[in-house]
């Protein structure tokens, strides 16, 4: 099958690569904003930007600082979940032993490029665990077993898209019900955080429909996330949100994180439809203030690519 089908998945996400501007942050430290969320909510979900440094490099820092009263308790990654043996594994070796997930290469998402900044994070959670035995962070592959598929048609292609995110969440619900007590971080690509809508995918002549994205699925079910989105200007010159782009035009710049809520409800159409080498992500219904989907957002006006592992190079 032709290889941009089977990479359809992640060149949606992909389209989100950054430029760096310089500049002075006027809002939170993003680690901050993390951090302090966590004291507050039992999960918490932090969005992701597949090809860019930072979001990894902010979640690596979180785990580094939290403390024994708020510390994550479980780890939830964009990872296939047929890959949480060799996460365990890793987790469980000493003295540390990466080459476990190096040779298991689905652990670091090679699929959007193994990084240095993912590994980092595996790595923050082994070092927390080796100081803390009594407060240990658990990292949990919380994705599809399988992802990324690759798909035969379109046809698969698209309903594979618009499937996945229920798919996430019956699964996220399980682990929700073995532990109901935990303090849980999701690390996802962003857009699996909104809590509101849907979206139409279009792949080649295919087209399907999907009601909500994992963090609304989750909703649906009572089980509600603090999301934190995160956004960068891509190459097109705008950020995956308009709202991004209005703070980026208003602001002096800096890496910051606000609250949704004190964002001016100015934006009808906060998010911008995604349009990759000929798939095409509408986000329906179009028209909706941001703050309902999500809580947060991190800007990142200062963003650099992901560093590619030498063994990947």
């Amino acid at each position: 099958m032709p290889r941009s089908l089977a990479a359809f998945p992640f060149l949606l996400l992909a389209a989100l690569g950054a430029v760096p501007l310089a500049a002075q942050a006027p809002g939170a430290a993003p680690t901050d904003f993390i951090l302090a969320a966590l004291a507050r909510h039992g999960i918490v979900f932090v969005g992701d930007i597949h090809p860019v440094a930072e979001p990894k490099r902010i979640v690596a820092e979180v785990l580094r600082r939290q403390d024994a009263l708020n510390h994550v308790d479980l780890l939830a990654l964009e990872v296939a979940s047929e890959q949480q043996p060799w996460i365990d594994r890793y987790l469980a070796s000493e003295p540390e032993d990466t080459t476990i997930l190096l040779e298991h290469p689905r652990t670091l998402r090679a699929h959007w490029g193994a990084s240095g900044e993912f590994l980092a994070i595996y790595r923050a959670v082994w070092a927390w665990n080796r100081a803390r035995p009594d407060h240990p962070t658990r990292i949990v592959a919380a994705d599809i077993r399988g992802w990324p598929i690759a798909p035969l048609t379109t046809n698969m292609a698209a309903g594979g898209f618009a499937n996945r995110d229920e798919w996430m969440a019956r699964g996220f619900l399980g682990l929700r019900r073995q532990h109901p007590d935990a303090r849980i971080l999701v690390f996802m690509g962003g857009y699996h955080g909104l809590r509101t809508g849907g979206g139409e995918v279009t792949v080649g002549r295919s087209v399907a429909r999907f009601e909500r994205w994992f963090a609304g699925w989750l909703a649906d079910e009572g089980v509600r996330m603090y999301t934190i989105l995160t956004d960068a200007r891509q190459e097109s010159g705008h950020g995956a949100t308009r709202v991004f782009d209005l703070l980026a035009a208003r602001g002096p710049g800096g890496n910051y994180a606000v609250p949704l809520a004190d964002v001016a409800d100015t934006v009808e159409r906060p998010l911008h439809d995604v349009e990759v080498d000929g798939y095409r992500l509408a986000f329906v219904p179009e028209r909706f203030p941001l703050r309902q989907a999500a809580d947060g957002l991190i800007v990142l006006n200062d963003a650099n690519p992901i560093t590619i592992l030498e063994a990947f190079r």
